[in-house]
C-alpha cells in the first residue's frame, strides 16, 4: 500500500520536529517519484520541514517552484526565516510580495514577522506590522500580542513594549515574562518586582524563564536580597528546579553584592556539570571586589573547563596587574598567548 500526500505531510512534520534533514530529503525524493509534487499539503510540509532543519535555501527553492504559493507555505517559510537573522531581509521582502499579491495574512504569519523584527531590532518595520495589525487583524490574538511586546522590548523601546502590554485584553505567563525581561534589559529592577507582584495577584503562575528574568533584573539593579528571595521561592513556593542559568544568575547576584563567600558556597553546592558561567561570574566579581584568592581559584577552574577561552586569562592578568603582582600578570599573559586562541581583536560597526 503506497502512502498518499497526507501521509507524507505527517512524516515530514515528525522529521522537522527533530531536525533530521537526511530523512526530509528522502521523503522529498519519494514525493517526486510518486507524483505528489503538485499537492499543496506535501509541498507546504516540505517547506516547513526544510526550514526547521535550517536548510532555508532548499525551502525557498521549493517555495519559488510553486505556481500559486498559499498562506500555509508562505507562513512556513517566513517562520523559518525568523529563526535565522541572516534571512531577515528575505522575510520582509517575502511579506511585501505576498501582501502585494493580496494573499490573506493571519496572526501566525504576523507573529513570525514580529519575531524577525525582534531578531534584528528593526523597530521601523515592526511598527509598520503593528499598524497593519490595527487595520486588518482582529483584537485578542494572544500569541500575536505577545510577539508585539517582545519585539518592542528587544528593539529597546521599553515604553512601547509597556503600552502594548497594557492594551492587551488578556495575558498569560509569556506576556508577563516578556515585559519582566524587558525591565531586566533596561535595568528597571523596581518595575520588574512590581510587575511580578501584579502577575501573582492575577493568578498567573510564573515559569522558570520568569524567575531567570527576575534574577537578572535584581542583579543589575543591586537588589540582592530581593533576588535571593525569588531564588528561594522559585523552589519552595512554585516547585521549580533551578537550571544552570538560575544558579549562575544567583551566584552573579550574590557576587555583585559583595557576598563572595556566599556565592562561592552556592557554587560548590550545585550539582550541575555546566559551571563555566558560574565560575565566570565569580571571577568577574572577584576582580571588582579585589578578592585575589577566590579569583585565582575561579580562574584555575575555568582554565580546566575551557582552556582556549582568552577572556579568563585576560581578567586574571588584569587582577594581578591591579594588585601590582607584575610577575604573575606577565606569566598569565604568556599563558594566554600559549594556550588560548588569543584575544579577539576589537572592531567597529561603522
Amino acid at each position: 500500500m503506497l502512502p498518499d500526500h497526507f501521509t507524507f505531510g505527517s512524516a515530514l512534520k515528525a522529521c522537522g520536529a527533530i531536525s533530521v534533514l537526511f530523512n526530509v530529503e528522502l521523503i522529498h525524493t519519494c514525493i517526486i517519484k510518486l507524483g505528489y509534487w503538485d499537492e499543496k499539503v506535501a509541498t507546504a510540509s516540505l517547506i516547513d520541514s526544510y526550514a526547521k532543519c535550517r536548510s532555508l535555501s532548499s525551502a525557498r527553492v521549493i517555495y519559488d517552484s510553486m505556481c500559486e504559493p498559499d498562506l500555509v507555505s508562505s507562513t512556513a517559510l517566513i517562520s523559518g526565516y525568523s529563526m535565522d537573522r541572516n534571512y531577515s531581509d528575505d522575510a520582509m521582502k517575502l511579506f511585501c510580495k505576498i501582501h502585494r499579491k493580496g494573499l490573506r495574512i493571519d496572526g501566525i504569519l504576523l507573529s513570525s514577522l514580529l519575531g524577525v523584527c525582534a531578531n534584528v531590532t528593526s523597530v521601523k518595520f515592526g511598527t509598520q506590522i503593528h499598524a497593519y495589525m490595527h487595520k486588518k487583524q482582529p483584537m485578542g490574538d494572544l500569541a500575536l500580542d505577545n510577539a508585539l511586546v517582545d519585539m518592542y522590548a528587544k528593539s529597546g523601546e521599553y515604553l512601547d513594549s509597556r503600552r502594548a502590554f497594557d492594551e492587551m485584553p488578556s495575558r498569560n505567563v509569556i506576556s508577563w515574562t516578556s515585559l519582566i525581561t524587558a525591565c531586566a534589559q533596561h535595568g528597571l529592577g523596581e518595575d520588574a518586582v512590581t510587575l511580578f507582584a501584579r502577575m501573582e495577584e492575577d493568578g498567573v503562575k510564573p515559569n522558570d524563564v520568569t524567575f531567570l528574568s527576575l534574577l537578572s533584573a535584581c542583579s543589575h539593579s543591586g537588589m540582592m536580597n530581593k533576588g535571593m528571595e525569588y531564588f528561594t521561592s522559585m523552589m519552595s513556593k512554585y516547585g521549580i528546579d533551578p537550571r544552570a542559568k538560575h544558579y549562575s544568575s544567583a551566584i552573579d547576584l550574590l557576587a555583585r553584592g559583595g557576598q563572595l563567600e556566599d556565592a562561592w558556597m552556592l557554587l560548590q553546592k550545585t550539582n550541575t556539570e555546566c559551571k563555566s558561567s558560574m565560575y565566570g561570574a565569580m571571577l568577574g566579581a572577584c576582580k571588582v571586589h579585589g578578592n585575589m584568592p577566590l579569583g585565582e581559584t575561579a580562574a584555575k577552574n575555568l582554565f580546566s573547563i575551557d582552556p582556549e577561552s582568552s577572556v579568563n586569562y585576560a581578567v586574571l592578568a588584569n587582577m594581578y596587574a591591579e594588585s601590582c603582582l607584575w610577575e604573575d600578570a606577565q606569566r598569565t599573559r604568556k599563558l594566554l598567548a600559549k594556550t588560548s586562541k588569543g584575544k579577539e581583536v576589537g572592531f567597529s560597526v561603522i
